[in-house]
């Protein structure tokens, strides 16, 4: 049997790299998906991939910019209305999102963006979404965090590592806020090595930075989108019922609680 059968979840960042890979984990788990993205053509591809991937489950594309109160509000009230409940929420909308990465260069407009969207619509979407899962019993909310929120990393800069940070402290306040009817837990992602933006991140590293890197990991390897939506699954399904506030470090030994 499979673990979320006929459960319906929501992935915001539905068409980015990671987004993705939750999408595609969860509706093969049994989960009917509502996949969320403020890039609508991007959105279409994916929604069309899935389609085409996972059969037998449905999937419902949503443009949402989750920096947008009034989107974030539409967005929940068509999934209630095309898949009837919200059991799962998984908050991957956000990144770097092309911001630089040394002091110097981040200015009030890059923090603003990054805050914004990795922070503030993780807030709204949670905000959202846990009176619709309170209407139906309860619920699971998975927020993703990173390891630039517990160490300093060469990719990020301070913005990011910020908001990260943010993610968790916001993820132990719902937690006992929402418990014991919702539970809520985040995972905090070493590099992923997949999509344009972070092979590029890790190409324009210097040998020495990329060797540094890899030699602080025990695993002595980037993961890949895959092994963090087994995660993600894993804080969806029954198998975690008894986890709530907490982060889980996904990241091959970097950063050891």
């Amino acid at each position: 049997m499979v673990p979320i059968q006929g459960k319906i979840a929501v992935v915001t960042g539905a068409a980015g790299v990671l987004g993705k890979a939750f999408c595609k984990a969860l509706a093969v788990a049994g989960a009917d998906v509502a996949l969320f993205d403020s890039s609508e053509g991007a959105l279409a591809a994916v929604t069309a991939e899935l389609t085409a991937s996972v059969p037998g489950r449905r999937f419902v594309a949503i443009a949402c910019d989750v920096r947008v109160p009034a989107q974030v509000q539409a967005a929940v009230a068509r999934t209630r209305t095309e898949l009837g409940r919200i059991d799962i929420l998984v908050n991957s909308a956000g990144g770097s999102l092309r911001t630089p990465k040394a002091l110097k260069d981040v200015t009030e407009d890059h923090w603003d963006l990054v805050l914004d969207v990795n922070l503030k619509g993780t807030f709204l979407m949670c905000q959202a979404v846990a009176p619709v899962m309170q209407e139906h019993g309860g619920g699971r909310i998975i927020n993703i965090a990173s390891i630039a929120g517990r160490l300093p990393s060469v990719l990020t800069g301070v913005q990011y590592a910020a908001s990260k940070g943010g993610v968790m402290a916001l993820t132990r306040k719902l937690a006992g806020e929402l418990g014991p009817d919702i539970l809520v837990n985040a995972i905090a992602p070493g590099v992923a090595l997949a999509g344009e933006r972070v092979i590029g991140m890790w190409d324009r590293l210097t040998p020495g930075e990329r060797e540094e890197t890899l030699g602080a990991i025990p695993l002595a390897r980037l993961s890949t989108p895959e092994e963090q939506a087994d995660v993600v699954v894993f804080l969806a399904a029954p198998a975690s019922r008894y986890i709530t506030g907490a982060t889980i470090d996904v990241n091959g030994g970097r950063f050891m609680a």
